[in-house]
């Protein structure tokens, strides 16, 4: 698989700085022997602010994910119903413009609803929004915290559906983990850390290798179709220490992505380089923190044309060089102005510059032209957030932000590569606007057996510079950018019970409503051959052309379940399930979509789980997830069946620093749909897949 020649390589550079880290504090670093001493230094926050617990918060700890049947954190994350990717294959296999984080089913696409936060960063991509899972180890992740419904809170744009927190582990000592299996594949991590004279230096990387899955079924399949192999790599380092009251905590880190998309041609490649750094006080009557951050992330993807047989194709799109960066910081005070009260207040701020540079219109064995489009995006927000803990077991909470922004510098310029002579040049006005947003909830233990919460709150995201003006291609789908999308906006309710009759039995209800506005959606527009005069794009036979419209109004209407039981001491048993019902009630211009679902959004979809302990040496654990069909699009003419999946997890743990496992997905290799072309054809997921590996902790 290639790399574009064009795409910067900021991973180099962070491995040549990493090797440099332990050069930064004065004296000499080390391991303490062999003790695993935990030193928090990302965050001036244990657990969950008591303003964010009226929203019904799920976390999900380091030992759950420990003995996760899936290794890759995204399809581990999946047994939370309502957690999703635009689709159904996970990064193992998937596009990354295919990986946006969706909850509940809110209006599942690429760019996701979903705001995901690493150790308080932003990390959804700076240019389209999705998420690079192959950056995040399973193994490396401490907690994860998963907050339904609007974003009132810090870091508001985005957070349409809800936030994701990702903590990751800072430790002295040395963890490591080498697993491999089916398929050519194999997977290693690795983070070592130590302290001295007040300083933490630590450093980890992870690498990710397969030789890949078929994508098309296989009564469809030709010459053509090959595996889809991936690789990734990552590496990341952490300098800590005290300074007074004060815990600083820099990171830098690199990441790097190849991956083949099931045809000789097509493929995608990612380099990227971050850095933060993030200041924690403590001390007083006031606590405080701020962060700032740097990314800067280059994309690159090859798309081209299938014949009806699947012999050979023709090369249609080269995404050449899709370079981003982002730049932003966030100052957050926490202080109680009087006895049960707790107020936070922040201000945020993220700049992304975005642009696309790519070769299209194959003919006569090369493209004949070029196309260059982007812009740059600004959001600056002011929060508060207050709660009330004045009676025992009784939780008031009320929060409020106000956003502001900008989008500047829209262009698509296209010129003919053998003339030079321009063929269009779109300079998209600037527009900019205000944003309003809230949220209110109440949580109350009424006692040791009931515990009932609501919520309402608001939301927004503003469409990223992907959706405003990069178009893409699948095949012979295309699916055109569109610059004049307003902002989402939604507005949420809902209600909750939480029973702990005993017994080791816990379970939880909650339902919800939820309005979408202006929701993006690739809206199919033309199905038959030829050029579509609007647009200015030719639309090849068997496929069709897309557009990312706005829908006016979107409701979507559900239940969420689940059911903890610890049987015994060594037993326990769970169980979840989401249903999800989601009508376009007002499509503006499109009224044929009226009284449709949203795409890839299935109405019903749970899990159950199993975790054994027959002797303390050995953890077992099984898994089933289960969804229910759902329609390609939102047109719901092509429909995806539903799917039932097993996987299994074994582990023998030999003493405190070495351990044993092996895992078993999709055990009955069923068959999993994941997408359906215009031309009928049908993509799925990987059938059934293992590992075999081992963890060593010193």
């Amino acid at each position: 698989m290639r790399l574009h020649r064009d795409a910067p390589r900021p991973f180099l550079w962070t491995v040549a700085a990493l090797a440099l880290l332990p050069l930064g504090p004065a004296g000499p670093v080390r391991a303490q022997d062999t003790q695993v001493a935990e030193i928090v230094v990302t965050g001036r926050r244990v657990g969950v602010p008591a303003f964010e617990r009226v929203y019904g918060p799920t976390i999900i700890d380091a030992a759950t994910l420990a003995t996760a049947p899936q290794r890759r954190l995204d399809e581990a994350l999946r047994a939370v119903p309502g957690f999703s990717l635009f689709r159904r294959s996970g990064s193992r296999t998937a596009n990354p413009t295919a990986q946006g984080v969706s909850l509940r089913g809110i209006g599942p696409n690429g760019a996701g609803r979903t705001l995901l936060l690493v150790d308080g960063v932003p990390v959804n991509d700076p240019f389209g929004g999705w998420v690079y899972w192959s950056r995040l180890p399973t193994g490396s992740v401490e907690t994860v915290t998963i907050t339904r419904g609007g974003g009132a809170g810090p870091w508001g744009n985005s957070a349409l559906a809800g936030t994701i927190r990702i903590e990751t582990r800072q430790r002295d000592g040395l963890d490591m983990e080498l697993a491999g299996g089916g398929d050519g594949t194999w997977l290693g991590r690795a983070t070592a850390g130590g302290s001295a004279g007040g300083w933490h230096v630590g450093l980890s990387g992870s690498a990710f290798r397969t030789d890949g899955v078929m994508l098309v079924e296989r009564s469809r399949r030709g010459p053509i179709d090959i595996p889809a192999d991936a690789d990734a790599y990552a590496v990341n380092g952490v300098v800590a220490t005290r300074i007074g009251g004060i815990a600083a905590t820099a990171k830098l880190s690199g990441f790097k992505e190849s991956r083949g998309n099931g045809t000789p041609y097509t493929n995608n490649a990612t380099e990227a380089l971050e850095g933060s750094l993030r200041l924690a006080g403590d001390g007083g009557a006031v606590t405080w923190e701020a962060l700032a951050y740097w990314r800067d992330w280059s994309f690159a993807s090859t798309f081209s044309g299938v014949n009806a047989g699947r012999t050979g194709e023709t090369p249609s799109l080269d995404q050449h060089d899709v370079p981003a960066t982002a730049t932003g910081g966030i100052l957050q005070l926490s202080f109680r102005p009087a006895a049960g009260h707790e107020t936070d207040i922040g201000a945020d701020l993220r700049l992304t510059d975005g642009r696309t540079r790519e070769h299209f219109t194959f003919s006569a064995g090369r493209y004949t032209r070029e196309r260059a489009a982007g812009g740059e995006q600004q959001v600056a927000g002011l929060f508060i957030e207050h709660a009330w803990t004045g009676v025992p077991g009784l939780t008031l909470s009320a929060g409020g932000r106000l956003d502001g922004w900008r989008n500047n510098d829209g262009h698509r310029t296209e010129r003919d590569n053998a003339t030079g002579a321009i063929l269009r040049d779109d300079r998209f006005a600037k527009r900019d606007g205000t944003v309003a947003n809230g949220r209110a909830g109440a949580d109350w233990q009424a006692s040791d057996l009931l515990g009932l919460r609501a919520a309402l709150y608001t939301g927004f995201r503003l469409p990223t510079l992907n959706e405003l003006y990069r178009p893409f291609r699948v095949g012979n789908d295309i699916t055109e950018a569109n610059a004049g999308l307003e902002p989402e906006r939604m507005r949420g309710v809902e209600a909750g019970i939480r029973l702990t009759p005993g017994g080791g039995l816990t379970a939880s209800a909650t339902l919800f409503h939820v309005r979408l506005r202006n929701a993006v959606d690739n809206v199919v527009i033309q199905t038959t051959p030829g050029n579509n005069a609007e647009l200015g794009v030719f639309v090849p036979a068997g496929g069709s052309l897309a557009q990312r419209r706005g829908l006016d109004r979107v409701v979507v209407r559900g239940l969420e379940l689940d059911l903890g039981w610890q049987v015994t001491d060594s037993l326990r048993l769970g169980a979840a399930y989401l249903h999800s019902d989601s009508e376009i009630t007002d499509a503006g211009a499109m009224a044929g979509l009226e009284g449709n679902r949203l795409g890839q959004s299935p109405r019903h979809a749970g899990t159950l789980d199993l975790t054994w302990n027959p002797v303390p040496a050995l953890t077992l654990r099984a898994q089933v997830r289960s969804a229910a069909r759902q329609f390609e699009d939102s047109r719901n003419q092509g429909t995806l069946d539903g799917y039932t999946v097993g996987d299994l997890y074994a582990a023998w743990h030999v003493d405190q620093s070495l351990e044993f496992y092996a895992t078993a997905e999709n055990v009955a290799g069923a068959r999993v749909e994941t997408g359906r072309r215009g031309d009928g054809l049908t993509n799925i997921g990987p059938e059934r897949q293992w590992l075999m590996g081992l963890r060593v902790r010193l």
